[in-house]
């Protein structure tokens, strides 16, 4: 099995062997978040990941632009086509990642062969009336951000925060749908941080990523997303969002149980669960790549 990787710097295209899976991870991770999952994949895959914009190792994009899940599923598209994968391939994303690939699939149908969710819902549909607020919201958000990093005194500004080593592991490992195992969070850590000074670490992510920002789609919107994906899907959920996937998500679950190419399974454990038991979503996901997996959702 091959690995890549592409980040700032690297032009290197991907040598590929078998069956080709372009990972995507989620909001505020990096791609290091699927070396453990890659590592107990069987089969001959190339399995490409890379960090999405303002994130881990990629370069940021400019002061004034907002970067939406719309400008995510393009940067997808940009680097299919940059190594080439100009076939259909496999979109395996975790949480906005999934997000991500479920709207690229839908844009660029004949791009994709299969897509993988792993626990991933959403973007939360909005009501017609949220969305002025919300959009208000996130406006003034991303001026306040951009003001913190251009103002060198007064106003906002103050240095970026800095960690040691063993605050910043904490800080990885405490996650806001529970806590990330020791080993996983030092493999994130190696894209998650930069040095700084003393011997400190900086936040490798763009500060700007904490600007609320959701997919402004009605249900009625996302179902016209989720109706246009017409390759086999798999959602994999994580035991422990069963409440998301009741509440916030539910609506997703009545949409994809509307397109017949969709299926799902439960694995044990919480949202990063790819991550703290990589072993048991590597199965499901051989059984899926291999058209092994015919559970109905």
């Amino acid at each position: 099995m091959e690995f890549a990787k592409l980040w700032k710097g690297q032009q290197k295209k991907s040598d590929c062997r078998g069956e080709r899976v372009m990972c995507l991870h989620g909001y505020q991770d990096n791609c290091a978040s699927f070396d453990n999952l890659i590592s107990v994949l069987g089969g001959d895959h190339t399995c490409l990941c890379f960090d999405w914009p303002n994130h881990g190792g990629s370069s940021g994009t400019p002061l004034g632009a907002r970067w939406t899940i719309e400008n995510y599923a393009l940067t997808i598209r940009r680097v299919a086509d940059h190594v080439q994968w100009l076939s259909p391939f496999v979109c395996l994303g975790h949480s906005m990642g999934g997000q991500v690939a479920k709207l690229f699939a839908a844009l660029y149908p004949e791009r994709v062969s299969k897509l993988v969710l792993l626990d991933s819902g959403g973007p939360v549909a909005m009501y017609p009336e949220e969305i002025m607020w919300s959009a208000r919201r996130a406006n003034d958000e991303l001026l306040r951000f951009e003001k913190r990093m251009t103002e060198s005194t007064g106003g906002d500004s103050r240095p970026p925060p800095v960690y040691s080593y063993p605050e910043a592991l904490d800080r990885i490992r405490r996650r806001a749908y529970g806590p990330l195992d020791d080993e996983p969070a030092r493999t994130l850590m190696t894209r998650y941080l930069r040095p700084g000074p003393a011997g400190k670490y900086c936040l490798a992510n763009d500060v700007r990523l904490g600007v609320p920002y959701s997919q402004w789609f009605s249900a009625a919107q996302h179902w016209d997303v989720v109706k246009n994906i017409r390759c086999p899907t798999l959602l994999i959920k994580a035991s422990d969002s069963d409440s998301y996937y009741n509440d916030v998500y539910g609506v997703f679950v009545y949409l994809y149980r509307r397109n017949p190419n969709f299926r799902t399974v439960m694995v044990d454990g919480n949202h990063d669960v790819h991550m703290n038991n990589p072993s048991a979503v590597a199965m499901l996901v051989n059984k899926f790549l291999n058209n092994k997996l015919l559970s109905k959702l």
